[in-house]
Order: structure tokens, then C-alpha cells, then sequence
């Protein structure tokens, strides 16, 4: 069997959904207020993204590729059942909830995101002493900021099994890799039995999607409760645009004394304001590229609004104004 080269992190079959007729769709570059026509199996995609360094100091480019493959292999059929706007059934929940799960952890900002929280495990000592090594944590990087040298990466690499990857993205080993896999199993069983909700846009109007496509999002009546939202709380929601006319939302139903009903299915026809919020959470959210059916002249504006992708750990330490410093990763 040959290798797999060009691993995708957003599945192929989903960006051919926003494609057109020719088979190509449009992608904005964060930042940047640049566009380029492209098919969909060159974007979302690097090089041997999946690649490990194993404990023998080999790199494994094909185990967690195939991993990958295996966990979402019921992930089209469960997506078309779905499309078809009929009532799903338990096995079709059960596949099209891990297919979005996995498609969550697979991606680079998740990545980087599982690497801030390993790295935070790894070398905060998160118990009695947490308070004491992140302050000596923040101090280290704050003064290579201000001296504006590399801070090196790699005495943390050593130790964590964080890796950098070549374009600077904090990324994890090969086994941390598989516990995201996991953990994507893991709530995959969160999400099937959520309420769905398949938002349906009306005539003119259109979804996009990102190189981070599935968003967590939370209610603005448990959004200060909590930093940053999880797929277990009650206040959480999950989007994932499927096409350009369809955009799937989950949530949970609220809680009742009462007894326990099945979750919930149900299609609705998408309002000019739920286009733009479900929109805009996938330009918020994505890490470097945003992609669309056309070139839409809003969507140059809105991605070069927004600031450049930002490749450093989000566990860094902020000025007195609130903004991040930024340090560089020796690679």
C-alpha cells in the first residue's frame, strides 16, 4: 500500500461540498485580505501532518493517518443521511457524532490547543506548587520577550513531547496524538445524544467554512461562568457547516425534573442573522484560511479585519493592557 503524503485536517469530502461546478472553491488567507481559486485536495492539508516521532527515534508518517481514516470512515454516509433531513437513527447519531469529533481534534488550532494543555500539565505542575512554576513559566518567557530572542522550545519539547511543527505550530507526539483520538471517542457519545438542529439557508444566501470547522460556542447565560467552552456543559453548542446551504448546530436540552426525553431532531429555515453569526464564528475561529464556494468581495474584508494567524502556545503571558506577548519558537 503507498503512503499517504498530503494528509488532510479538514476532510476532502466536506471541502468538495463547497466547491462549484468546476470543482474548485475560493480561499481566504487570514489577515492577509488575500483569495486564491483551489481544489479542495490542496488546502487543509500538509505534508505528512500526522507524522510521529516514535520512541526510537523513527518518524511513523501512516499509524495515526489510518487511525484517522478507520474513526471516519462512516463519516459521508452518516453526513448524507443527514442532508436527506430525515429523523436520524441511533447507529447514524453514534457515526456522524464521533465523524465530528474527531474532525474537532484533527485540526491545528485543537492541536495547539491539547498542546497548551498538555504543556501546562507537563510543566506548570498543576497542584501545590501550580502558583510558584507559573510565575517562574511566565517570568521565563516574559524576559525572552523583552530581550526579543528566541525562547527555545525544545528543552520543553524534551521533556513533554510537544513538538514544533515547520510552520512554528506547537504540536503533540505520537502518543498524545492517539489520546486526542480518544478523547474525540470519548465525546462523541456527548454529541449523539444532543438535540440537532440543521439550519437551512435561504435563497442568496450562503454558509463558509475553515480550516477549524467545528465551533463550541456558549449562551450568553453560562458564558461568564466558565473559560472557554466544553461539549459536556449544559450551555454549550457545536456548529459544523456541512454544505453551503446546510449548517448542522447541537445543543443540549435544558435540564427538567421530569423524565428523561430522546434528544431532539429538527430543520429549520436559517434567518440573514443566523447566517451571519454561524459565519462569523468559523472567520473567528479558524486558524490561517477560511474557504467559500465564490469569491465573495464581504469575505476579503472580513478576513483581512482580522488579526494575523497567531502560531504561539495560547498559554502565554499577557501585558498590563491584556495583550499577549509574543515569543518566538526556536525550532
Amino acid at each position: 500500500m503507498s503512503k499517504v503524503k498530503r494528509q488532510h485536517y479538514v476532510l476532502q469530502f466536506l471541502l468538495r461540498a463547497f466547491s462549484d461546478d468546476t470543482e474548485k472553491l475560493s480561499v481566504f488567507v487570514r489577515g492577509k485580505g488575500l483569495s486564491f481559486r483551489a481544489s479542495p485536495k490542496d488546502v487543509a492539508c500538509q505534508r505528512y501532518y500526522n507524522a510521529a516521532k516514535l520512541d526510537s527515534g523513527e518518524v511513523d508518517t501512516q499509524t495515526i493517518e489510518k487511525e484517522l481514516s478507520q474513526v471516519e470512515g462512516a463519516g459521508p454516509a452518516a453526513v448524507h443521511a443527514l442532508l436527506s433531513g430525515a429523523k436520524p437513527t441511533v447507529e447514524q447519531r453514534e457515526d456522524f457524532a464521533l465523524f465530528l469529533t474527531s474532525q474537532d481534534f484533527r485540526s491545528p488550532r485543537k492541536r495547539q490547543e491539547f498542546a497548551d494543555m498538555l504543556l501546562g500539565i507537563e510543566h506548570n505542575k498543576f497542584g501545590e506548587e501550580t502558583g510558584k512554576s507559573v510565575e517562574s513559566y511566565v517570568r521565563e518567557i516574559t524576559q525572552a520577550s523583552e530581550r526579543r530572542d528566541e525562547f527555545d522550545v525544545a528543552k520543553l519539547t524534551d521533556e513533554s513531547g510537544l513538538r514544533i511543527d515547520e510552520d512554528g505550530t506547537i504540536s503533540v507526539s505520537f502518543e498524545a496524538t492517539i489520546r486526542s483520538l480518544s478523547a474525540a471517542k470519548h465525546f462523541a457519545p456527548v454529541v449523539s445524544k444532543m438535540d440537532w438542529h440543521l439550519f437551512r439557508a435561504p435563497r442568496g444566501m450562503r454558509f463558509i467554512i475553515s480550516d477549524s470547522p467545528v465551533q463550541l460556542y456558549e449562551s450568553p447565560e453560562t458564558l461568564e461562568k466558565f473559560s472557554g467552552p466544553a461539549y459536556w456543559r449544559q450551555g454549550s453548542y457545536i456548529s459544523l457547516p456541512l454544505t453551503p446551504e446546510v449548517c448542522f448546530v447541537a445543543s443540549h436540552r435544558p435540564k427538567s425534573s421530569g423524565v428523561e426525553l430522546p434528544p431532539q431532531f429538527a430543520v429549520r429555515e436559517a434567518k440573514g442573522s443566523d447566517i451571519r453569526f454561524f459565519n462569523q464564528l468559523q472567520l473567528a475561529g479558524c486558524l490561517k484560511q477560511v474557504y467559500a464556494t465564490s469569491d465573495y468581495p464581504w469575505l476579503h474584508k472580513k478576513s483581512a479585519e482580522l488579526p494575523e494567524p497567531n502560531t504561539n502556545l495560547s498559554f502565554m503571558p499577557v501585558s498590563a493592557e491584556g495583550v499577549r506577548i509574543s515569543v518566538t519558537a526556536k525550532r
